[in-house]
């Protein structure tokens, strides 16, 4: 089979990592693949996360993938969307089986590129941009985009139920058009690491809680230090261990600062998390918005109790069973959750349920939807 799959640009958030993750299967399975993305300036990336993008992106290639590079295609809205409607349009007329797009900027130029064809047409939005993005005014019209290329579309996937039915509510797609396929996570590569890191270890935790995830305003990271300040009311001696780097990681160092609990909080940049997984009582993430939440699953492998935000694919993920789903605004509510005594059976549930969310799962699933006619949604 041969597959485009396209992307705005790739960095180490989730949807990007799904992206890739999901053209390296593919080509190891036998299938010609196309990766194609923007430049991703737009990222601000550091250092340490271009460095990780491009080993990952060289992998793909080494594994026989093929990539291509856009400078036209941007999140922003500009002349250069023509263009990069243009050069897409003109990729896609290769003769691919299916042209699967991900994100919103990329789902609009995509789908627009390759519908009237033969082509199949899969979309996956990687969460939304409906809430904790954009004024009143702009997320209505990007609604109506969405609505509109919907009708465009042969199969769209979300990564949670909870996903798909926000889109439903809003009139984006048919209850037929849409697939959940979580993103696939390689959970038993994690426990065995996870597990040779604390070799003997176990119960002497260095963090008190670790959050993985780009700085930006999404994660809702500010709120994660307001809730921190709350718990070293409680435990001064409390440490948190914050993985990801971003345009925000200056301001959020300030507040650090400013809430004086500074030296109790460890801006890890990029490095590899699992580091700091194996090493943690719990994982939080409180983001204002969620497609799914890969880091959670991670810190799942990882056999970690998880609190985060009641926002749309973190709800779905957490339960009681493996942590606890909090109003992130409500500092003290966080702070409390984060203060929580885990027993070991929460620890193997949260084991237990990253199963459901293995790669393999992933693969399948969209190995089921590229099958189907173009008829049989």
């Amino acid at each position: 089979m041969k597959i485009l799959h396209l992307i705005t640009r790739m960095d180490r958030g989730g949807s990007a990592v799904n992206t890739l993750i999901s053209a390296c299967e593919q080509v190891k399975q036998g299938h010609d693949v196309l990766l194609v993305t923007g430049l991703s300036e737009e990222s601000d990336m550091s250092a340490d996360e271009l460095h990780c993008v491009a080993e990952g992106l060289e992998a793909f290639r080494l594994a026989g993938g093929r990539t291509c590079l856009l400078p036209s295609l941007k999140r922003s809205l500009g002349m250069h969307d023509w263009l990069a409607y243009r050069e897409i349009s003109k990729l896609a007329g290769e003769g691919f089986d299916v042209v699967h797009t991900h994100t919103s900027k990329a789902g609009v130029l995509g789908r627009l590129a390759a519908s009237g064809g033969q082509t199949k047409i899969v979309h996956t939005p990687h969460g939304h941009i409906f809430h904790g993005y954009f004024g009143v005014m702009k997320t209505k019209l990007f609604i109506a985009i969405e609505r509109w290329m919907a009708r465009r579309t042969d199969a769209l996937i979300a990564l949670t139920k909870a996903e798909m039915d926000d889109h439903l509510k809003l009139g984006i797609g048919t209850v037929r058009q849409w697939h959940v396929i979580p993103s696939g996570v390689d959970v038993d590569f994690i426990s065995r690491q996870v597990d040779q890191i604390r070799g003997n270890s176990e119960g002497q935790y260095q963090w008190d809680a670790v959050s993985v995830g780009r700085l930006v305003p999404v994660k809702g990271m500010e709120r994660l230090i307001c809730a921190w300040a709350e718990v070293c009311k409680v435990r001064p001696d409390a440490r948190l261990a914050i993985v990801g780097d971003g345009g925000e990681r200056e301001m959020l160092e300030s507040l650090a600062t400013e809430l004086g609990v500074a030296e109790n909080i460890c801006f890890a940049g990029w490095t590899d998390p699992l580091v700091y997984l194996a090493d943690a009582r719990c994982f939080v993430l409180l983001s204002h918005n969620e497609g799914m939440g890969r880091a959670v699953v991670e810190a799942f492998a990882a056999s970690l109790p998880c609190v985060v935000s009641d926002v749309c694919g973190l709800s779905e993920l957490v339960d009681d069973e493996v942590g606890c789903v909090v109003r992130a605004d409500d500092a003290e509510e966080v702070a409390q959750a984060l203060l929580s005594e885990w027993s070991p059976m929460i620890r193997e549930h949260a084991r237990l349920r990253a199963e459901n969310y293995s790669v393999k799962k992933m693969i399948d699933g969209l190995a089921e939807v590229y099958g189907q006619g173009r008829d049989d949604e």
